[in-house]
């Protein structure tokens, strides 16, 4: 656990610093499945933190513990702690809304940004009955990934439910991808529930887009080589530019 925040970390390799965000109910430890940790520790320092109330990390019953300005300031924590100015940030599902935040609040600590399933105009899907609730989401998620549902323990469920309440909040970012020239790519898999949104706003802003095969789920715990190997050639190239404006 990294001494200046609140959040368990593990880190590999050396080099410039890559963050890997993960998605509610996930921890640091979902990405090593991914593979992406094994490829991008061989040119980069990568750095998985649990997110609050997730893995190892504190798991508070405080709503406001769990709102995007506080876990924003928990991630620059870690990257402060590891002794970098900046970050490469891979968001993931609730890892991508929070990356949206890192772009909101600390732009300035950000070499580059890669957004994965997350719609940033519409956020969360519509729920049976309208806005999704944390009720519907475990519902999905012990018929979809009973692994994963079975994380979420008297313990850990409150502070999950704020993260879910924080997750659910009208979306105000769009606008700040637009003004920011900071690069970032969109990602997300063909059959996930956000990719025609996705798709339909990166292509009307002039943003690039990994379409992987699969899921919400198999597109981050599943990536074909094809799209490792996009998501390390963003970065490296995102990484030389900034090299040559230094």
């Amino acid at each position: 656990m990294t001494e200046n925040s609140e959040l368990s970390c593990q880190t590999a390799g050396e080099g410039p610093l890559v963050v890997l965000l993960h998605g509610l109910l996930m921890s640091g430890e979902s990405w090593r499945q991914s593979g992406l940790i094994s490829v991008l520790s061989q040119h980069y320092c990568v750095a998985c933190p649990d997110l609050p109330g997730h893995g190892n990390s504190v798991k508070s019953s405080e709503a406001g513990r769990y709102s995007l300005r506080e876990m924003a300031a928990d991630v620059i924590a870690v990257i402060d702690r590891l002794g970098y100015e900046r970050a490469h940030i891979i968001g993931y599902s609730a890892g991508g809304w929070l990356a949206t935040g890192l772009l909101e609040f600390y732009p300035q600590r950000l070499s580059s940004l890669i957004i994965g399933g997350w719609d940033v105009v519409n956020g969360l899907p519509q729920g049976t009955h309208g806005r999704l609730s944390f009720a519907d989401f475990m519902a999905y998620a012990q018929e979809t990934a009973p692994e994963m549902a079975a994380s979420v323990t008297e313990q850990n469920k409150p502070g999950l439910s704020a993260f879910f309440s924080s997750l659910s909040q009208p979306q105000q970012v769009a606008a700040s991808l637009k003004q920011r020239e900071i690069p970032t790519l969109f990602w997300a898999g063909r059959k996930d529930y956000c990719y025609p949104a996705v798709a339909s706003w990166a292509a009307d802003n002039d943003f690039p887009l990994l379409t992987a095969e699969g899921d919400h789920l198999a597109a981050m715990l599943q990536p074909d080589v094809r799209v490792r190997e996009a998501l390390c050639r963003f970065i490296a190239d995102a990484q030389g530019v900034r090299s040559l404006t230094q």
